[in-house]
C-alpha cells in the first residue's frame, strides 16, 4: 500500500470513531462498531509485528559475532571471492602494520581471447623508506608503507580465509561472514535484515537490521550512556579480522 494512502486511512480512524458515537442510536450499537472498527487495520498490520518479533528472536539466537574456536594471531589473510566489497588495499590501509599480507581475487581479461580471468594476487606491505617526504599527488606525503603485488602461484592451505554467504529467508536476508582455515570455521558474524512490504515509501519499506552497523548505539555495558558516548557497532569484516590481529 502506498504510504500516503496508509496514513490517510489511519487518520480517518478517529473521525470514524466520532461518527459512530454521534450516529449510533444505542450504546450497544456504538460499542459493537467501536470494537469492529480497528479489526481491518489490525489484520492488515499483523504481519508487521509478526516479522518484527521474528527478527528479534533470530537476532537474539544467532545475530552478531560468534567465536567457535579461538584463532591464533597472524599478520596475513585471504579474502575469498564472495567478499568482493573488501579489497586488499583497503585492508592494508586500515590494519597495517598488524596485517602485512593480503591475498584477494583479481579480475582481468586475457589479452588474446578476451576471456575474464579470476586469479589470486598477493599484496604485501613493507615500511616505506621515503615516509613523510612530499609527493606530487594525493596523499601529498609518502605513506608509512609501500605495497607490492604479484600473482599467487600456489595457495597456502594454512592461511586464514574470510568468506561470506548470503541467503534469502522469509521476509528478509541472512548474511554470514566466516573466518576459517583448512575448511574449519573458527568464527562467524551473522547479519539479518527483515522488511515489511505492507507500506511502500518512495524508496524503501519498513525494515530492521541486526546488528545495526549504520547508526550509533549506547555501549553494551552502559545502556543509559549519554548520546555523545554512543558508538558504532563494528562491521562483520572488522569483527572477524580483529580476532587474528597480532
Amino acid at each position: 500500500m502506498n504510504w500516503l494512502l496508509f496514513y490517510l486511512l489511519a487518520a480517518l480512524h478517529p473521525i470514524a470513531f466520532l461518527l459512530i458515537g454521534f450516529k449510533s442510536k444505542t450504546w450497544r450499537q456504538r460499542l459493537l462498531l467501536w470494537v469492529l472498527l480497528p479489526i481491518p487495520a489490525v489484520l492488515y498490520c499483523w504481519d508487521y509485528y509478526a516479522i518484527k518479533n521474528e527478527h528479534a528472536l533470530m537476532c537474539a539466537a544467532e545475530g552478531g559475532l560468534k567465536v567457535l574456536i579461538q584463532p591464533e594471531k597472524t599478520d596475513r589473510v585471504r579474502l575469498v571471492p564472495s567478499v568482493s566489497v573488501y579489497t586488499a588495499t583497503g585492508t592494508l590501509k586500515t590494519y597495517y602494520p598488524r596485517i602485512t599480507v593480503v591475498e584477494a581475487i583479481t579480475k582481468d581479461r586475457d589479452g588474446m581471447t578476451g576471456q575474464l580471468l579470476d586469479y589470486y594476487d598477493v599484496s604485501t606491505a613493507a615500511p616505506n623508506p621515503r615516509v613523510g617526504q612530499p609527493m606530487n599527488s594525493d596523499p601529498w606525503t609518502e605513506p608509512s608503507y609501500v605495497i607490492t603485488k604479484e600473482r599467487v602461484a600456489v595457495l597456502d592451505p594454512l592461511m586464514w580465509e574470510i568468506s561470506e554467504q548470503e541467503s534469502n529467508i522469509p521476509h528478509g536476508t541472512k548474511t554470514v561472514m566466516y573466518l576459517s582455515k583448512e575448511g574449519k570455521v573458527y568464527a562467524q558474524h551473522t547479519y539479518f535484515r527483515h522488511w515489511w512490504t505492507g507500506i511502500q515509501y518512495p524508496d524503501a519499506v519498513p525494515s530492521w537490521r541486526c546488528p545495526d552497523t549504520f547508526g550509533r548505539h549506547p555501549p553494551a555495558n552502559e545502556p543509559n550512556a549519554p548520546q555523545e558516548e554512543w558508538i558504532h557497532h563494528p562491521s562483520a569484516y572488522s569483527s572477524l579480522i580483529k580476532l587474528i590481529l597480532k
